[in-house]
């Protein structure tokens, strides 16, 4: 099939807005809502976000969430996105229907609409990406380094589902978390006016819990304090070490706020009125650098806080 019929057949269908001229065009104009505007960006690359029996419309629904994620921990809203689709030609025609059908659900679901974006053939496996714009709720996004030091961190969900799920997939089993793996649980919508209102920094936590609260720490020009003990690990967590293991493994996509204690009713409040599980799990300080403590005891950091991406000899078998 032609470039240009996987588009008329396919992606096509996905658009509504006016701006996209029904994909005809090289070129969409975007919307201009009432509010400011943020843009994000997200690649996935088989065999390293996801493996190539993986489930199609799973990896549309994670295509989709990773970009979620970071529109949400801005306190917006998803609005408009493009995506980029390299296809390779040993994937059937039926398999490309199912991945356009689950995106499409998957947009609908979090309030977007596909407005372009670019499909050509992949002889080296199956390449996506997506560009995903949100509607800020208040005035400006939320950043990571707006924190001062005293702020309560939280985080939203649960932490180390994936890292449950890479590990029962290895190991050959069929679990929740292996679904959960393939197409991560994120907080609803929703949760972006509880970031706009109430945030003083926050980021999604991609690369591991602990090297993005360092990561958030250090743009606010400080450091972070986190209780291992607090921190609602998916599954539970056997001790430290795998307390640890599930703490840097990532892929988890939930949202890690820094609050000023003032609001401390505010967000367990909003929270609950969401159906939100958050965990304020430590606190933001003045001193850089990450202190990790466990039942009051200093905990000593592990080699590596986070997923490094690029880093040479790094496995690429994350998914």
């Amino acid at each position: 099939m032609a470039e240009r019929d996987w588009i008329k057949r396919y992606l096509a269908p996905l658009v509504s807005a006016p701006g996209a001229a029904g994909l005809t065009d090289d070129t969409a104009l975007m919307a201009t809502p009432a509010g400011p505007v943020v843009i994000t960006t997200d690649a996935m690359v088989e065999g390293v976000h996801f493996l190539p029996a993986d489930p199609i419309a799973s990896v549309a629904q994670k295509l989709v969430r990773v970009n979620v994620s970071d529109i949400l921990s801005s306190g917006a809203e998803p609005c408009e996105a493009l995506l980029t689709l390299g296809w390779p030609a040993d994937r059937s025609e039926p398999e490309l229907a199912r991945f356009a059908a689950a995106l499409a659900t998957e947009l609908a679901a979090w309030g977007a609409t596909l407005i372009g974006g670019d499909t050509v053939v992949n002889p080296a496996g199956l390449f996506l990406s997506l560009t995903l714009t949100g509607t800020c709720l208040g005035p400006a996004p939320v950043r990571r380094g707006g924190a001062s030091a005293g702020d309560d961190l939280w985080v939203t969900g649960e932490i180390g589902a994936a890292r449950r799920g890479f590990l029962d997939r290895d190991a050959g089993q069929s679990s929740s978390f292996v679904a959960r793996l393939q197409a991560p649980e994120l907080p609803p919508k929703a949760a972006a006016g509880l970031v706009a209102r109430l945030a003083t920094a926050a980021m999604d936590v991609s690369d591991g819990l602990l090297g993005d609260a360092l990561s958030l720490a250090e743009a606010s020009g400080g450091g972070v304090e986190i209780n291992l003990d607090q921190v609602p690990f998916a599954g539970g967590a056997a001790g430290q070490a795998e307390a640890l293991d599930l703490a840097t493994w990532g892929d988890d996509y939930q949202l890690l706020i820094a609050a000023a204690p003032t609001s401390r009713d505010r967000v367990v409040q909003e929270a609950e009125a969401l159906g939100l599980p958050i965990s304020r799990i430590g606190r933001i300080r003045a001193e850089a650098g990450l202190v990790l403590l466990d039942q009051g005891g200093r905990v000593n950091l592990p080699e590596t806080v986070a997923f490094e991406h690029g880093r040479i000899g790094l496995s690429a078998t994350r998914p």
